[in-house]
This record gives structure tokens, sequence and C-alpha cells, in this order.
């Protein structure tokens, strides 16, 4: 396992060439010019030597083999550039951003867990049952509707209507943060001994989180069903029960072990598709994450941002994957790499 892991992150070295690379000449060739934009966002008057004065400034008038080395050198020196919008080093913008996303994600993905497996047994356990065919409807109605469309009911009925929930931000508008350990306001809060920051953090974490959990429960239930159902027709789970073993012991110490394998692959990969995929989520409720930042980069035609973002992120996903395989690996001593 440890040379295993040793040459996984040995070829991210590689990942993030190609990755960064890939980025680098989509950007590149991206239609507009984003001297000219830089221009217009700082007020400058749009001439021709005020956007060659920008494109000399960020280095832009030079061709493409010397700026990708450039941008790679500085990588290399541990310096992601600066943002052509807003002038501040990259490396602070992904620091007040990406703790938001994570946060996020990582609600939506306990979330995701703590409903989608406990439903995914249930219909397994009780197949054809009106319990299978609620879970498979809702299952259906998860993974199929809009996330947008579920985003504006929700907001309708549980801030509108209801009130039980607030609309957007991450803690009240008349509130401070707790002081910056690990940028995630619940833990913050937890370490500042701040009790009622942490209960409005959760307060304010609660709807955006299941709501990009929604599709993700559906996902997760469908899959530990049929997992499950494989695993229960096995020999050695008949053998459980012949034994006179109970059922619930044949279910969580016999068949729920090999039936998590898959799910656990899913859900890493969900985490993975939560962090880089929550643009809609954090949009609607005024999220301030990552993903928004990024597409905000895109518009603005900002493209160290737009690459120090896809670099970020495919960091996230292969350490997710490798988390994922140790994961597996536990819970199958026969696998091996």
């Amino acid at each position: 396992m440890a040379s295993f892991i040793l040459r996984r992150l040995m070829l991210q070295i590689f990942v993030l060439f190609g990755l960064s690379l890939l980025t680098f000449i989509l950007m590149f060739y991206l239609p507009g010019d984003p001297a000219a934009s830089l221009a217009v966002s700082s007020g400058s008057a749009l001439s021709r030597d005020t956007v060659e004065m920008f494109r000399e400034r960020w280095g832009l008038d030079r061709p493409f083999h010397e700026q990708y080395l450039t941008y790679v050198g500085n990588i290399l020196r541990g310096n992601l550039g600066m943002s052509l919008a807003t002038n501040r080093p990259i490396v602070d913008e992904l620091r007040m951003f990406f703790p938001a996303t994570l946060e996020l994600a990582l609600a939506a993905g306990l979330i995701a867990f703590v409903a989608g497996v406990p439903a995914g047994i249930m219909s397994a356990v009780w197949r054809n049952s009106w319990i299978d065919h609620t879970v498979r409807v809702i299952s259906l109605f998860g993974v199929s509707m809009p996330i947008f469309w579920v985003a504006i009911l929700c907001l309708y009925l549980f801030y509108f209507q209801l009130g039980w929930f607030p609309a957007a931000q991450r803690i009240g508008l008349t509130m401070s943060p707790p002081p910056t350990v690990t940028g995630l306001y619940t833990v913050d809060s937890i370490f500042a001994g701040d009790w009622r920051l942490l209960r409005v953090s959760i307060h304010h974490l609660i709807l955006p989180s299941a709501l990009l959990a929604f599709s993700a429960v559906g996902l997760i239930a469908r899959i530990t069903r049929g997992s499950m159902l494989e695993v229960l027709s096995t020999d050695y789970v008949r053998t459980a029960r012949a034994k006179g073993l109970p059922q619930i012991s044949v279910l969580f110490r016999h068949a729920l072990r090999n039936a998590m394998i898959p799910t656990m692959t899913a859900l890493g990969l969900l985490i993975g598709s939560l962090l880089s995929g929550a643009v809609l989520t954090e949009t609607i409720f005024a999220w301030p994450g990552i993903g928004r930042f990024a597409v905000q980069s895109i518009f603005a035609l900002d493209r160290p941002v737009v690459i120090a973002v896809t670099l970020l992120i495919g960091v996230v996903y292969s350490f997710v994957n490798l988390g994922v395989d140790i994961i597996v690996a536990y819970l199958d001593p026969r696998v091996t790499y």
C-alpha cells in the first residue's frame, strides 16, 4: 500500500502538468482580449495604447511558450500569480473562497451518505415493497430534477413562506466571521468557543448543502440498493442465514461491508464533483465559494485564476480518488494494488 500511494503521488506531477497545459491552451486561444477587459474594468479609456500597456504589463504580448514556461516556473516556486481582475495574489483569493466550497461540499456529502445509504439498504431488504418503490421514486426525482428549479422552489417554501432558513451568505450580515484557522466557519466557531456563531453557521449551511446533496442522495441510494441486492444473493450470506444468525447481523456484519465498496467509490467521485460543480447553488444562495469565483473569472477573462482553480480542482480530485482507493482496500483486504 505504501508503494502504491507513493506511485500515485508521483503520477500526480504528470497529471497536473497535462492539466495545466491543456487549460493554458484553451484559455490562450479563447475569443476575447484580456487586456481590453482589464482596461475597461480599471476605468481607463479604451484605446489602442491603453490596451497595449496592459498587455505588456501582464506579459500578454509574449508568445504562448514563453507565457506557459513563465507560469510553470512560478508554480514550481509556489507562486500562482496575480489575478488580472483584482490585482491580488491568487493564493489569497483561493484561501478566501475555497474553504466555503469545501464546507458546503463536505456537508452535502455527509447528508448524501447519511440519507442515501440507509435508504438503499431498506430498499434492497424490502425489495418490491412500498418502501422500495418510494425510495426509487424519490431517487429518480432527485437525479432528474434541475438543481436551479429545486433551489428556487426551496427558497420560496423554506425562506419566503415558512421562514425556517436564511436565503444567502454563510452567516448573518451583522455578524463577524470567527478567527480563521481552517476557513470552515463551523469548525472555526468550535475552536473559538463561539456556540452562537456555530448555530448560525449550521443554520445557514443546512439549506444549500441539502439542496446540493439532493441529486447525490438518489444516486447513492440506487448504487447501495443494487450492490446490496447483489451481495444478499451470494452464497456466504445464504450460509449465514442458514446458520440462524439474526437478520441485523447478516446485514451489517456480512453484507454491508462488501456492499459499501461501490458506494464509497461513487461517494468519492461525488465529493470531487460537488467541489467543482456547486456553481448554481453558490450563485443562487450567494455563497462565496470557488465555483462562483471561477465563473466570474471566466467572464472577466482572468486567465491565471481560471488555470489556478482548474489545477486546484484537479489536485482535489486526485487526492479524493487516492483516499477512496485506500478505503476500498480497508473494506476488502482481498484488494491489492
